[in-house]
């Protein structure tokens, strides 16, 4: 779960997110197969980025430069699911 928190893979996390967002809007109703596959890792790495957001709030943590991207995932994986 450490290579989850490198700010690069944030970015390229959320850039795969936006690509499946893109992907279920052009194809549609046939994209729900292909979610179903992917479900319960998305929610893995939503329960894991909320976590780390929470913890950065509750520490006071003044690192926006990581928890900003984080919440961009959160929000991207809400809006694809």
């Amino acid at each position: 779960m450490n290579v989850l928190y490198a700010r690069d893979n944030i970015k390229t996390i959320d850039k795969m997110i936006k690509a499946n967002m893109r992907i279920a809007e052009s194809v549609g109703p046939s994209y729900f197969n292909y979610l179903n596959n992917i479900f319960q890792k998305i929610i893995q790495v939503y329960t894991f980025y909320s976590g780390q957001i929470n913890f950065a709030v509750n520490s006071g943590a003044q690192d926006q430069n990581i928890v900003k991207p984080m919440k961009a995932v959160r929000r991207d994986i809400l809006r694809l699911i």
